[in-house]
């Protein structure tokens, strides 16, 4: 078994809680961070920035936590030779974009909060007032990066906006709090989260038992996409829940024993795959946790 993690996500709570998890049932996977390395796709060799060497034909089930263009092309080739990914290459592109995430929820009527794509911040600008508060995303970011709160049209001018692309979204009256759906194959877990630009800072996550539509709306977004391991952000407004966003493989902040959640969702999809993942002899490369 294996784990490709971007480099960045390896500070993280996940997916370290979970492979600890699976270390304690005796699995020894290997971690491959894509950032510095190399990729051979005839042979399937992957050559760590430490000069590691691993065959991903080794392995019967790869588990990704990535965005990188080369951990990406590591599980197009476990899937051309049929090993498992989770969650698989097609799955984590279209989330990776917020764009193309945008344009499938939409298309698929799943309840969002409304959403505009420009080609710079200045196109926003004939928007009706309506529209204002105007939450800004980077297409291709995560984490809340460079997320930017417009909260009057004229407030356009003064923004400088480095990518090419542009995703607006309507910032909804709320109560402070941000909704996250965590999701483990078809297990939802929900906590209350301090929204990033009204919400109390000091204020900690608050766990709570989902409520049947909930659970439906976060099976919903999963199936857009072909999710396995996912969160959906959300608000809750006066007209009901609106989705904000879909995220692969999040931290699952605040859900009581997530690593043991992910850890026996993974063993389980593996027996479903009809492959029981083993420990594999670890790497000199591989890194700790």
């Amino acid at each position: 078994m294996a784990f490709i993690v971007d480099g960045r996500y390896l500070r993280q709570e996940m997916p370290g809680a979970a492979i600890r998890r699976l270390q304690a049932k005796g699995l020894e996977p290997d971690v491959l961070c894509p950032q510095g390395a190399r990729f051979d796709p005839v042979s399937g060799t992957f050559v760590s920035g430490s000069d590691a060497r691993s065959d991903l034909n080794n392995y019967d089930v790869i588990v990704a936590r990535c965005r990188d263009a080369l951990g990406l092309a590591l599980l197009a080739y476990a899937e051309t030779a049929g090993i498992l990914t989770i969650n698989s290459r097609s799955a984590t592109e279209q989330v990776r974009s917020k764009a193309a995430m945008a344009v499938a929820l939409e298309r698929a009527g799943v309840p969002c909060a409304p959403t505009v794509l420009a080609s710079d911040a200045a196109a926003l600008g004939d928007l009706a007032e309506d529209w204002f508060p105007l939450l800004l995303k980077p297409t291709l970011r995560d984490n809340g990066h460079r997320l930017q709160l417009i909260c009057r049209r004229d407030d356009l001018r003064d923004v400088h906006w480095p990518e090419q692309l542009v995703l607006a979204q309507r910032y909804l009256p709320h109560d402070g709090f941000d909704l996250k759906l965590y999701v483990c194959g078809d297990r939802v877990f929900a906590t209350r989260k301090p929204s990033p630009f009204d919400g109390d800072p000091a204020a900690a996550p608050q766990p709570l038992r989902p409520e049947p539509g909930l659970v439906d709306l976060a099976l919903r977004c999963g199936r857009v996409f072909g999710l396995d391991i996912y969160g959906v952000d959300a608000i809750e407004t006066a007209d009901g829940v609106a989705v904000l966003e879909v995220n692969e493989f999040p931290n699952f902040t605040a859900v009581p024993d997530a690593a043991g959640e992910i850890a026996d969702f993974i063993l389980a999809r593996a027996d479903t795959w009809d492959v029981m993942p083993v420990g594999t002899r670890g790497h000199s490369g591989a890194f700790a946790f």
